[in-house]
């Protein structure tokens, strides 16, 4: 039984990290065709990333936390993006 699963979910498996890579290379060399507004973008969002959100509480676990959130938040959004730029490539047609 473990075999039948496996062998399921391995090809799906393979299948996003491949669309994820595939995207992140687009990205990137979306990027370095315009490396200024590249740049702006990158810093604002690194700024964003490093920057306290106002309603994220008086101590400092809450003020962790509201960052790690934030953090999650940048990461899922990029991954999304990266996947969805890859699955461009990999669509059978």
């Amino acid at each position: 039984m473990a075999e039948e699963i496996d062998r399921k979910i391995m090809p799906e498996f393979l299948q996003t990290t491949f669309s994820i890579s595939l995207g992140a290379c687009y990205k990137s060399f979306e990027m370095m065709k315009n490396p200024q507004d590249s740049f702006t973008k990158m810093f604002g969002e690194m700024k964003e990333m490093f920057s306290v959100p106002k309603n994220a509480g008086e101590g400092l676990q809450e003020q962790a936390k509201a960052v790690a959130g934030v953090w999650m938040m940048k990461g899922m959004d990029l991954m999304e993006t990266c996947k969805s730029a890859g699955e461009k490539f990999t669509e059978a047609k």
